[in-house]
C-alpha cells in the first residue's frame, strides 16, 4: 500500500474516535509486508478495528480514503450488472406514475423489477442530488429520508410489505427483501458522509454520526443497545467510590507505619513494601428526573441510567418530577421499562399538568422529601430545565445544596439554550458543585470520569 495513502487512513480513523496504537501500526506495515496476496483492506480490518461496532465507520473511512482501488472482482461485476439494469429500466415507470422524471434526475426503486444486491446504489443517486441536499444545511437524518423519497423507497417497501401479508411472497423472498432493505439504507448513508466530508473539509461529519457522540434522542435501536451497555459498565464504576478507611493491599500507596513495624520485628531489616489504598464505600445518592414533556425525547436513557444505579447503589432514593414530585424508590422496574412508562403517563394524567415547575418541586423536596437524607448525599438531577415562565424560588434549591455533600446537573440541552427565557439554569446553576450538557454516551463517559 503506498505509504501516503496508509498515513491519511490512520489519521483519518483517529480523528473519527477509533483508538490505534504505534503498536498498531507497526503489526498493521508488518502484515502489508509480509502478507502481499492477502487484501489489504482486510488486513487492516482486522488489526485497525477493535470493536465491530466500528466496522461501518471504517468501511466508510476507507470508501473516501483509498476509494475503489481495493474494489473485488465480485463488487465489479456487480456494478456492471447495476448500471446494465439502470439502463434497461431507465424509460420505465415506477407505481403511481413516480419513475425516472421526479424532478432530480433519480432512478426510482419501484421502476426497477429485478433489483440486483444493491450494497453500491451510486448509480441510482445523482451526485449532484445529494450535493444540492447537503449544501442546503439539512441534518442528516433530514438528507436521508428526501434521497428515499427521490428513490420511491417508501412506496417501494410499502409494496413488499403488503405482498408478504397476501402470502404473495416466500420466507426466502422476504428476507432477501430485507437484506436488500439494510443495503439500501446503508449504501446512502454512506452517501451523504462522503459528500457532507468532502465539502466540510472535515471528518466532523463522520464523527457526529458515531454512536458515541450522536444526541441520545436519534440513536438506533442497535446503538441504543450499545449506549445501554456502557451505563451498566459506568454505573459499576459509580457505585464504589474510595472511604475514609485503609485497607492492606498488594499495590497502592506505601504503609509506613506497617513497614516500620515489620522493620522493628526483623531488627530493623526491611524484607519487602507494604501497600494500603482506601476501603471502598457505597455512597448515598439522590436522583431527580423530570419527566416533563420537554424532556420526553431523553426519558427512556434517563430511566434507564436509574434504574442501572439502583441496581448498583445500596442507598439511593429516586424522584420522578414534573410540577409536583413522587418517589418511585421502591417501585418495582421492569427490564423493559415498560412498567415505568406506565407509571409516569398515570401519575402524570392524575396529579400533574405535564409542564414542568422547577421552582415548586424544589420547594417540595426541601421542607418534605429530602428531610431524612444524610449530609454526606450526593444530589443528581437529570432535566432541561425549562420553568415555563413560573418563579425559580432558587432558595429552596439554595437549601438543598447547603443540606447535601454535592450537587451534580445533567442536563440535555446545549449550553446556548440554558439561556433562553423560560429556562433556568443560569440561576440554578449558581448553586449546583457541577453542572453538565449529557445529550451523548461520550458525554455521559465523561461525567463519570470527571464527578467519580
Amino acid at each position: 500500500m503506498n505509504g501516503w495513502y496508509f498515513i491519511r487512513l490512520v489519521h483519518a480513523l483517529r480523528q473519527v474516535s477509533l483508538s490505534i496504537s504505534s503498536q498498531d501500526i507497526l503489526d498493521a506495515k508488518t502484515c502489508l509486508v509480509r502478507y502481499p496476496d492477502l487484501p489489504r483492506k482486510q488486513i487492516l480490518k482486522s488489526l485497525l478495528v477493535h470493536r465491530p461496532r466500528d466496522i461501518p465507520i471504517f468501511e466508510t473511512v476507507w470508501r473516501i480514503v483509498i476509494g475503489n482501488t481495493e474494489s473485488s472482482e465480485s463488487e465489479y461485476s456487480l456494478d456492471v450488472a447495476l448500471k446494465k439494469d439502470i439502463e434497461e429500466n431507465r424509460d420505465s415507470q415506477s407505481i403511481g406514475g413516480q419513475g425516472v422524471g421526479r424532478g432530480s434526475g433519480g432512478i426510482s426503486l419501484t421502476a426497477i423489477e429485478n433489483i440486483p444486491d444493491l450494497s453500491n446504489i451510486s448509480n441510482l443517486i445523482p451526485f449532484s442530488r445529494l450535493k444540492e441536499l447537503v449544501s442546503n444545511g439539512l441534518e442528516f437524518e433530514d438528507v436521508v429520508k428526501r434521497i428515499l423519497t427521490d428513490l420511491d423507497y417508501y412506496t417501494w417497501i410499502n409494496s413488499f410489505d403488503l405482498a408478504y401479508q397476501r402470502g404473495a411472497l416466500s420466507e426466502d423472498e422476504w428476507y432477501s427483501h430485507q437484506n436488500t432493505r439494510t443495503s439500501i439504507l446503508n449504501e446512502i448513508r454512506q452517501q451523504v458522509l462522503m459528500i457532507q466530508v468532502t465539502l466540510d473539509n472535515s471528518w466532523d461529519p463522520l464523527v457526529r454520526q458515531h454512536w458515541m457522540f450522536k444526541p441520545l434522542s436519534s440513536l438506533s435501536e442497535e446503538e441504543r443497545d450499545l449506549v445501554r451497555s456502557s451505563i451498566r459498565k459506568w454505573a459499576r464504576k459509580l457505585a464504589l467510590r474510595p472511604g475514609p478507611r485503609w485497607k492492606s493491599n498488594n499495590k497502592g500507596t506505601i504503609d509506613i507505619a506497617r513497614i516500620v513495624q515489620q522493620s522493628v520485628q526483623w531488627d530493623g531489616q526491611c524484607f519487602h513494601l507494604c501497600y494500603r489504598h482506601r476501603s471502598p464505600r457505597a455512597p448515598e445518592l439522590v436522583v431527580l428526573c423530570d419527566v416533563s414533556n420537554s424532556m420526553s425525547s431523553f426519558v427512556e436513557f434517563i430511566i434507564y441510567l436509574v434504574t442501572c444505579l439502583r441496581a448498583r447503589f445500596r442507598k439511593i432514593r429516586v424522584f420522578f418530577f414534573i410540577d409536583s414530585v413522587w418517589d418511585v424508590t421502591e417501585f418495582v422496574w421492569d427490564d423493559d421499562l415498560s412498567g415505568v412508562k406506565q407509571e409516569i403517563k398515570s401519575w402524570g394524567h392524575k396529579v400533574s399538568s405535564g409542564f414542568s415547575d422547577y421552582g415548586a418541586v424544589f420547594k417540595e423536596l426541601a421542607e418534605d422529601k429530602l428531610r431524612e437524607v444524610s449530609s454526606r448525599a450526593i444530589v443528581i438531577i437529570l432535566g432541561d430545565g425549562k420553568n415555563n415562565y413560573r418563579f425559580a424560588q432558587s432558595e429552596y434549591i439554595a437549601k438543598i445544596s447547603e443540606k447535601v455533600r454535592k450537587v451534580f446537573w445533567l442536563n440535555p440541552l446545549e449550553i446556548k439554550e440554558w439561556s433562553e427565557p423560560d429556562n433556568v439554569m443560569k440561576v440554578y446553576q449558581n448553586y449546583c458543585s457541577k453542572v453538565y450538557r449529557c445529550r451523548s454516551a461520550s458525554d455521559l463517559q465523561r461525567i463519570v470520569k470527571d464527578v467519580f
